[in-house]
């Protein structure tokens, strides 16, 4: 076994995990040996379950929690014990191709187009200063850690951004084709047999093209 490595405290925080009586409010939360923390976000955790655990994470200077929860309705539709559960449900939407690209995010093929943010472009010269400043700034110095700390927050600044564009563009597109794909089913019904629905062809899961969603 070898010896364990030191560990610097001046690095990354990390996170924790803490169990036991947990209760969240509509603007705190309560976890045991940390007392009631105020929350930034009102009302997003949920406030009706049963939670088993909280993890606390750090984050170029700010901190989260997220928390695991045991809701009663779904526990019979969970696997026994040392089954593994079925794979993921088949698409009954419509297919839709998705190209992605440098000058636009994503380009779809009913026309509908997402920009880039272009995060990093729009950051690079405040990133480039940053990075000069803390590199010029004597190590263990206090005023080294506060250039640190404004370098992270620029560069999780930039990730947010990017992840932002991506979960709002992913989001819009299930949406909208859950919704084209439920009123054409609503309409189906009430339409005669010789609609333009009668005759779209079925698209096989072999024959879509990389891409298809």
């Amino acid at each position: 076994m070898a010896i364990p490595a030191r560990k610097s405290r001046k690095k990354a925080i990390g996170g924790c995990r803490f169990t036991g009586t947990i209760r969240v409010f509509h603007d705190a939360i309560q976890i045991p040996r940390l007392g009631v923390l105020r929350l930034k976000e009102h009302g997003y955790l949920p406030t009706t379950v049963k939670i088993t655990s909280a993890t606390i994470s750090e984050k170029a200077g700010r901190w989260s929690v997220s928390i695991c929860v045991h809701h009663a309705s779904h526990a019979d539709d969970l696997p026994p014990l040392g089954e593994e559960e079925e794979g993921p449900r088949p698409a009954t939407g419509e297919a839709i191709g998705v190209d992605l690209g440098i000058h636009m995010l994503a380009t779809l093929s009913d026309g509908r187009t997402f920009k880039n943010p272009k995060a990093l472009r729009k950051k690079i010269t405040a990133l480039k200063r940053a990075s000069r400043r803390h590199s010029r700034k004597p190590k263990g110095s206090v005023n080294r850690k506060k250039a640190r700390m404004r370098l992270a927050r620029m560069h999780a600044r930039i990730a947010h951004v990017r992840q932002n564009a991506l979960h709002q563009a992913t989001a819009q597109i299930v949406a909208r084709t859950r919704a084209r794909s439920r009123a054409a089913a609503c309409d189906r019904p009430r339409r005669s047999t010789h609609c333009r629905y009668a005759q779209e062809p079925q698209v096989s899961p072999s024959d879509r093209r990389c891409g298809d969603v």
